[in-house]
């Protein structure tokens, strides 16, 4: 017996055609206009643009309709390349913008481990997003032992480097660099950062970066919107970097 394909599968690859040889951020039909199309209810229309939304081909807003995503960011990987050179290496604008920050707080058990720290120790800690074109590419928990933690302007977060932050506030060089990736599900904070529901999956990168003698001065864990990000790995990229930007995540 053959399988027979949803009908609202099958709206959703014809629309999926249609999306690509429309320009981004172009207004797609409203679902009464789709469903006439279709000959199928609303229900069914949204079953298939559902489809379209999680691959990341269209995003439905409240109040404007669906819209044409723009092409998904390229976010290249190495152990050596941070987010603000990969974006200058592709000629690309971003805006950090800072959530909020914390000199000094008790540090949770995870994050005193990365940094070698006894337990109940204090850290600091600050939270941030990065748009693209006005949307949220990812989002940003960075920690810190104390001592360096109040040393850290938050207002230079959105116009320097993250590395570069560090590095002047521990009076040290990143020299080692800590990292693992997989896909988690958002907590109910990183969701509300990054405009997603609660638990949509996400990409995620936990760092710990190091000075030359092993001693951690900065962990945390960077979330990226799979539906508006791809990644690419290539490690060569590092030999193109300036003093001062070898760093990951």
């Amino acid at each position: 017996m053959r399988n027979v394909k949803p009908r609202y599968v099958t709206i959703a690859e014809t629309l999926e055609k249609e999306v690509q040889q429309l320009a981004p951020n172009s207004l797609m039909p409203t679902e009464d206009q789709m469903a006439k199309r279709f000959e199928v209810s609303r229900i069914t229309v949204r079953a298939a643009l559902e489809l379209l939304e999680n691959s990341g081909l269209i995003s439905r807003l409240r109040g404007r309709g669906t819209i044409v995503s723009p092409k998904k960011l390229v976010r290249n990987f190495s152990p050596f390349l941070g987010f603000e050179a990969d974006m200058k290496l592709q000629g690309i604008d971003f805006v950090t913008k800072v959530l909020s920050f914390e000199s000094s707080m008790l540090a949770p058990v995870k994050i005193a481990n990365q940094l070698q720290l006894p337990e109940n120790s204090k850290v600091g800690r600050i939270s941030l997003i990065r748009l693209v074109n006005d949307q949220v590419i990812c989002h940003d928990h960075r920690y810190y032992p104390e001592a360096i933690a109040k040393k850290i302007d938050p207002k230079k977060a959105e116009t320097a480097t993250c590395s570069g932050i560090v590095q002047s506030a521990a009076g040290t060089k990143i020299r080692q660099v800590h990292w693992d990736s997989e896909i988690l599900s958002a907590s109910q904070e990183v969701a509300a950062a990054l405009g997603i529901a609660n638990r949509t999956l996400v990409f995620t990168s936990n760092y710990i970066w190091y000075a030359s003698n092993r001693v951690p001065i900065e962990t945390g864990l960077v979330s990226y919107r799979v539906d508006r990000c791809k990644f690419r790995f290539k490690e060569q990229l590092h030999e193109t970097l300036e003093e001062g930007e070898t760093t990951s995540v």
